[in-house]
């Protein structure tokens, strides 16, 4: 009989832990979705990269935007002033600071036809303050996949 009383108080007191850490868990990654940037390519068709990011309230104080593209490829228009662009390695970067909550837009036109889904993709990254955390989004036409570092 003390066996299973000792065993029925090991399972409350485990339920009540996994209850605990669930809750936990929870509220935190509602917090963090409520702060996250989402990044995503409205289809990318010929010459035209088109973005889309949507920035949350409040924003962070900056956001770099990366966009590799096949080397050698010129970006002939920006609707965005370039930070730096790397053409042999095909590898745009732009800095944005002092950017409104909202979605922001970003296009840009190259020297070259996207041919294939594969040949570009993209990252954002952000520093989310709530969480202390650095954030990138990695991107490409067929997925989207996040990755938080400093958790």
């Amino acid at each position: 009989m003390k066996i299973s009383i000792e065993n029925g108080i090991l399972k409350k007191i485990l339920h009540t832990s996994v209850l605990l850490v669930a809750i936990a868990t929870g509220f935190a990654a509602v917090s963090f979705a409520d702060t996250a940037i989402i990044a995503r390519y409205i289809e990318p068709r010929g010459d035209h990269i088109v973005w889309k990011i949507k920035v949350p309230s409040p924003p962070p104080a900056a956001v770099i935007v990366i966009q590799y593209i096949l080397p050698g490829t010129e970006i002939l228009e920006s609707s965005h002033p370039l930070s730096s662009y790397d053409k042999e390695a095909g590898i745009a970067k732009w800095l944005l600071s002092s950017i409104a909550p909202g979605t922001l837009k970003m296009d840009m036109k190259l020297s070259k036809p996207i041919r294939k889904k594969g040949e570009i993709h993209g990252e954002v990254m952000f520093k989310d303050e709530s969480q202390n955390t650095t954030a990138s989004i990695f991107i490409n036409p067929k997925t989207v996949k996040r990755a938080v570092e400093g958790c």
